[in-house]
């Protein structure tokens, strides 16, 4: 039963982050009046959208003593890792591009700014792992 609360808290906390965004963002466009983009990046979007499922795993930790810190750097790493090499062969295979990163990129297939998504994405595979087995 804990660990499908502590899976419900982190799904919540990022869920409740990005609906929390988008209606901060909605809002201050129709406060200040200026032009909404629809594909607009920032850092302090990117940021803030991190928050969440950083504070989630945070209160994990807390409520319990697991392993969620060595699991977010393992899918950090391998995870951002797996995404160059996908992205490497497939460009040299096929001779195309999967994806492009324009952001710190690393040679074009990843970028830096991949880790921590990559990191949570394990975390919440970890946590919803730990449900059903």
């Amino acid at each position: 039963m804990k660990a499908l609360s502590d899976f419900l808290i982190f799904l919540l906390m990022v869920v409740g982050g990005v609906i929390l965004e988008e209606i901060t963002e909605v809002l201050y466009f129709r406060l200040t009046k200026k032009k909404f983009k629809e594909h607009h990046f920032s850092f302090s979007k990117y940021i803030y959208l991190l928050l969440f499922p950083l504070l989630a795993t945070i209160v994990i930790l807390q409520r319990n003593s697991s392993k969620l810190a060595l699991v977010f750097l393992t899918f950090s790493f391998f995870g951002t890792v797996m995404e160059w090499l996908i992205g490497f062969f497939y460009h040299k295979i096929v001779g195309q591009r999967l994806w492009t990163y324009h952001r710190y990129s690393w040679m074009g297939y990843t970028s830096w700014l991949c880790l921590p998504l990559w990191g949570f994405a394990g975390v919440l595979f970890w946590l919803l792992a730990r449900v059903f087995i």
